[in-house]
């Protein structure tokens, strides 16, 4: 459901990659010695995400994936102890298909309106 968004036209754009995939590209990029550093967009930048889980951001409902570009106001409630399992699905996930010391976890561009409002923050 996140992984795609209605196009402007009609149409659905997107899509995702496989685990196996990525595992694919990161062995791709070491053959070149490049390391991949993944990104996770976290608690902004939250949409696609929140589409798939609505139950994880403050305000519980269902979400459609954003079709332009910008900072929205729906993000993940940290308020709600369900979150943390999940991202630590994520990165266990992550982790096991990029070797990178590093993963950035994003945290910028985040408003925190709907924190302020949400009774779980």
């Amino acid at each position: 459901m996140g992984a795609w968004r209605d196009d402007g036209d009609g149409g659905r754009y997107g899509g995702f990659y496989t685990q196996d995939q990525a595992r694919e590209i990161v062995a791709y990029a070491a053959e070149r010695h490049i390391t991949v550093v993944p990104e996770i967009e976290i608690p902004g930048h939250a949409i696609a995400a929140l589409a798939a889980y609505p139950d994880l951001g403050c305000a519980g409902k269902e979400l459609q994936v954003e079709t332009t570009w910008g900072i929205f106001g729906d993000v993940f409630c940290p308020g709600k102890e369900a979150l943390f399992s999940f991202f630590k699905g994520v990165l266990d996930e992550v982790c096991a298909i990029f070797p990178s010391t590093y993963i950035h976890i994003g945290g910028d561009e985040c408003p925190k309106t709907a924190w302020k409002k949400c009774p779980d923050c």
